[in-house]
């Protein structure tokens, strides 16, 4: 095979995450191959057969040999043309084409229709058999679609052509990885990996079998504290969605410390703080056990947006959805902008000081930001 062709193609064969088929056109027949893990699935006409990864290339050249010179590689980040012509002193034709992508919202305002996405929505048991979302999963869908829409405006800012690495901390049952993947891969055509993590062996074992179910072969599912997991790959998001407590502080600090462009976290209950709040200068408020829970709430999350700003991060804290779908519905976005912001460092200790040398677990998982 010649090799600008043997590269252009191997180069997305090889990536098991965005490849999706090939198609070998001759004048009188057409052959479709799909990967299945390390082997490929070759349908000729009505005949199938399976060949492995070593033989693959060897085999389209081959069939290109007996005139199959139209040459299809379907990829979700883009489809590669390629004519070969049967006079060997002309040039092989190569084009990229980018996908066509239309996100167009639901009448009810969603990025993903439940028509659409049936198959998945109903493994993943959000929706029941008739299609319609079931009555206790209509605020955990609503969750999760705000959710990817902050997701899709930062990727918005990178190369189609750019693999995207996901790292969902505290992933539980892993709704949102699974629609999010469903909504980059096959809405927004993007070439991703998902690394989704919790301490649930049993979730994580029912999400492995999910993700066969589904043939998402681009999503890991690993039994690990936020704190323990380690990838080699340069992971973009790093996102949780209610992940309890200190759980949030350490998809934070994972974030930093992986120095991720994007960290995105929807905090849960925090406990942390409120037993810390016995000298400050607003004891008035504090009396009442409900104003002292909010505000250890509103000053947990305010130290954190202070950290994440120190370690030179831009940060948005927004309501994400409406309180009526969950009250715990603040989203603090964050994105890589620099270095360090001395600044926020000295808020940061200036509000510990106000408030009787209050401290979060994020402040210990980061103790060089503090030197």
């Amino acid at each position: 095979m010649i090799g600008t062709l043997q590269m252009a193609l191997a180069s997305k064969i090889n990536d098991i995450d965005d490849f999706r088929k090939i198609i070998l056109k001759s004048d009188e027949s057409q052959i479709s191959i799909f990967r299945n893990n390390d082997r490929f699935n070759v349908q000729i006409n009505d005949s199938k057969k399976e060949i492995s990864e070593k033989e693959i290339l060897p085999f389209i050249e081959n069939m290109i040999q007996q005139g199959f010179r139209s040459i299809i590689c379907e990829c979700y980040s883009g489809d590669i043309n390629i004519d070969v012509p049967s006079d060997k002193n002309r040039k092989i034709k190569i084009t990229y084409n980018k996908p066509n992508i239309s996100l167009i919202a639901d009448e009810e305002g969603h990025l993903i229709s439940l028509d659409e996405a049936t198959k998945l929505l109903e493994t993943i048991e959000l929706i029941n058999p008739d299609g319609n979302i079931k009555e206790n999963m209509k605020r955990k869908y609503a969750q999760i679609d705000n959710f990817i829409k902050h997701v899709q405006s930062l990727l918005d800012k990178s190369s189609q052509n750019k693999k995207v690495y996901i790292l969902d901390c505290g992933s539980g049952k892993s709704y949102l990885s699974f629609v999010m993947n469903y909504f980059l891969h096959e809405k927004m055509r993007r070439n991703c990996h998902f690394f989704c993590i919790d301490t649930n062996a049993d979730l994580i074992d029912k999400c492995k079998r999910i993700a066969k179910e589904l043939g998402y072969g681009n999503m890991e599912f690993h039994v690990s504290t936020i704190k323990d997991f380690q990838t080699s790959e340069k992971i973009d998001v790093v996102c949780s969605l209610h992940a309890c407590d200190t759980a949030t502080d350490e998809a934070i600090a994972k974030g930093i410390m992986l120095e991720s462009p994007f960290i995105l976290n929807v905090p849960c209950c925090q406990h942390e703080v409120i037993d810390q709040l016995t000298d400050h200068p607003l004891k008035a408020i504090t009396r009442h056990g409900l104003f002292k829970a909010r505000l250890a709430d509103l000053l947990t999350d305010a130290m954190r947006t202070l950290i994440l700003e120190l370690a030179g991060y831009k940060v948005t804290v927004t309501e994400y959805i409406s309180a009526l779908h969950t009250p715990k519905n603040i989203l603090i976005q964050a994105e890589r902008i620099q270095n360090i912001n001395k600044m926020a460092l000295t808020q940061y200790l200036e509000l510990k000081e106000t408030f009787g040398g209050i401290s979060i677990e994020l402040e210990r998982l980061l103790p060089d930001l503090f030197i």
